[in-house]
């Protein structure tokens, strides 16, 4: 890509980038396009195309190409602008916390369906996406909110503030060795669920830049799920529940047997690509 001698129009670099991130294996080629132009001219998406014609200057072509650049590389394009798409808002993200996903979104939607709370646990909030979402969508009096993590708090923290939340608690907290000196009505989690002898078959830009923490127990990738049916009568109010992300249909059987062989019931959800996905764990 020459910038010195070609006048750049959005349509153009649109188009351009398009075709160089397909040739290079990238997916959302076109929408991460239009997410990088949006970052750099500070508009929305459909102001890029009322704004087709309009020539880049130089400053805006070079950070253009930086980011093309960092993409290539396989960093993810969330680490580039520095946040991510949860639930219709964005939130900061950076290395320190796990990219949000759509398929946690529907942990929301369950949320939403069963109706409010007056306490709501977060474990491993991250960005704090869940938390604040559910404190945005009015889903919880009482939000608390853990991560082991003190780097991940600092953002979720950030992206409180910018949300302009205020009923939401976060502290540092080690699940797994640690207890919970109080009792809520729904504990929500997306915990790390990938078996350490599967981390070298993840996708390059969830190996390289996401947190190893939210991504493997360092184990078979079921050592929350067994914290959780063992805490369970610790974390829960008499008709309280837990819901959790769990990762897709090859761990269901295994995640069922954890919790039923606990006595507790359970329930389970797909996601968008019609994976099981989400549990619900009652008694």
């Amino acid at each position: 890509m020459t910038t010195q001698t070609k006048l750049w129009r959005i349509i153009d670099l649109i188009n351009w980038g398009t075709d160089h991130f397909t040739t290079k294996g990238l997916d959302n080629a076109r929408r991460e396009m239009e997410w990088f132009l949006c970052e750099i001219l500070k508009c929305e998406r459909i102001d890029l195309y009322v704004r087709f014609e309009e020539i880049l200057n130089a400053e805006e072509l070079e950070n253009f190409r930086s980011m093309v650049k960092r993409r290539i590389t396989g960093e993810p394009f969330q680490h580039i602008i520095g946040k991510a798409p949860f639930y219709g808002r964005d939130f900061i993200v950076n290395q320190n916390v796990l990219i949000p996903r759509p398929e946690t979104e529907i942990l929301i939607e369950r949320i939403k369906l069963n109706g409010n709370v007056n306490s709501l646990l977060d474990i491993g909030t991250g960005s704090g996406c869940i938390a604040i979402s559910a404190g945005l969508e009015n889903l919880a009096e009482n939000i608390f909110a853990t991560d082991i993590s003190d780097s991940s708090i600092e953002i979720a923290k950030e992206n409180m503030q910018l949300h302009h939340i205020e009923n939401i608690q976060f502290a540092r907290h080690d699940f797994l060795t640690q207890k919970f000196k109080t009792k809520f009505d729904l504990v929500v989690s997306n915990p790390p669920y990938i078996a350490a002898n599967e981390m070298n078959f993840l996708q390059l830009e969830v190996r390289e830049y996401d947190p190893l923490s939210a991504l493997t127990d360092n184990g078979d990738g079921l050592s929350f799920y067994r914290r959780f049916a063992q805490q369970f009568e610790n974390l829960l109010n008499d008709a309280g529940y837990i819901l959790l992300e769990f990762g897709g249909n090859n761990q269901k059987d295994a995640v069922e047997s954890i919790f039923q062989n606990a006595g507790l019931n359970t329930e389970f959800f797909k996601d968008l690509q019609s994976d099981w996905r989400i549990i619900e764990v009652r008694r």
